[in-house]
């Protein structure tokens, strides 16, 4: 029996966010590799409230985590920190955990972000300003480094060089991109070849610069992206190769670019946080708001397959990259870099 007239029915909800952050957590328990786990949760989450502007919203998926994490999460709901918390009884892996979530989200772009991140004032100006400057972007990083020009980014450099916006700069702090290949244990490979921590692959439009490719431990991406995902699970608790076919896949074949900002905003934890990530996070309020809707999305009308052909097999041949790179006005190290 009902009695009355539901007074939600035919009313319009409003909001005004159009930045979702979408954070996975697993810290199964509290021991060996997992010991730290709910002082990096902490240090992540406390970050990017703490840096997210008023149009941004934040949802966190508990992918199975122990008792502790689970209510310390439930917690911050409460209370308010979490606009929505989604929870999953046992581990489905990261991507299966964020993907559905972005596939259904209404604003217009989406960071998907580890559970280990710490991030700095700024980093969502600096992603959203990249993303004024450059709509023809469909993932852009806070976190710049050297090594990741020609992972999946066949549409950046075919429109940035025949746009005349292609070039070598020295923009990005050294120390940084030294401090994230620590992070990540690769401090002795990542770097090898030097030249890539001196001089990095960009983009850049009236006086802006942004670095072209980018990972994925910390991301944002145009929605549209997430329409050329795949619709079936990937089965996978950690894989690169799912990140590949979810993520950097659907971006470049979308026809968009792929890019980092120059400053670093960002920082990976890993599973032993530092004293000094706690005083970063001390000093992460964030000063600035919203700067207002991002533009729509612009892509090119040529297929995928020829920007492929003309990038992998013209452009960056064995043969023709030095020429290529002198092109790009790299200063040094034409054959090498």
């Amino acid at each position: 029996m009902r009695i009355g007239r539901n007074p939600e029915k035919d009313k319009e909800i409003k909001g005004d966010a159009y930045h979702r952050i979408i954070i996975p957590v697993y810290v199964p328990n509290l021991e060996g590799y997992f010991e730290k786990g709910l002082d990096f949760t902490k240090l992540c989450i406390d970050s990017c409230n703490a840096t997210r502007h008023s149009q941004s919203f934040l949802t966190v998926v508990n992918n199975g985590s122990c008792e502790g994490v689970t209510e310390y999460l439930q917690e911050l709901h409460r209370k308010g920190a979490i606009d929505q918390l989604v929870h999953y009884k046992a581990n489905v892996g990261k991507i299966d955990a964020v993907i559905p979530i972005a596939k259904s989200s209404q604003e217009a772009l989406v960071t998907i972000s580890d559970g280990d991140v710490l991030f700095l004032k700024g980093w969502m100006e600096a992603v959203e300003e990249t993303y004024r400057h450059f709509p023809e972007a469909g993932m852009v990083s806070p976190v710049p480094h050297g090594t990741m020009f020609a992972n999946h980014t066949v549409n950046t450099i075919y429109g940035a060089f025949f746009k005349r916006q292609l070039k070598f700069q020295s923009i990005c702090n050294p120390e940084d991109m030294l401090k994230f290949a620590k992070s990540i244990g690769r401090e002795d490979s990542m770097y090898a070849n030097g030249l890539r921590l001196k001089y990095q692959m960009t983009v850049q439009r009236k006086g802006f610069s942004a670095v072209v490719g980018c990972g994925h431990f910390v991301s944002t991406l145009r929605r549209e992206v997430f329409q050329k995902a795949p619709n079936i699970s990937s089965k996978m608790a950690y894989s690169s190769k799912a990140d590949k076919d979810y993520i950097d896949v659907p971006n470049d074949v979308s026809g968009f670019w792929r890019l980092a900002t120059a400053g670093n905003y960002a920082y990976h934890m890993g599973n032993q946080p530092e004293a000094w990530m706690y005083e970063v996070k001390a000093g992460a309020l964030n000063e600035n708001d919203a700067l207002g809707k991002i533009p729509p999305p612009k892509r090119g009308s040529l297929s995928y397959g020829f920007k492929s052909f003309v990038v992998k097999r013209i452009l960056m041949n064995r043969w023709m990259r030095p020429t290529f790179y002198k092109w790009l006005k790299l200063p040094e190290g034409h054959k090498t870099y």
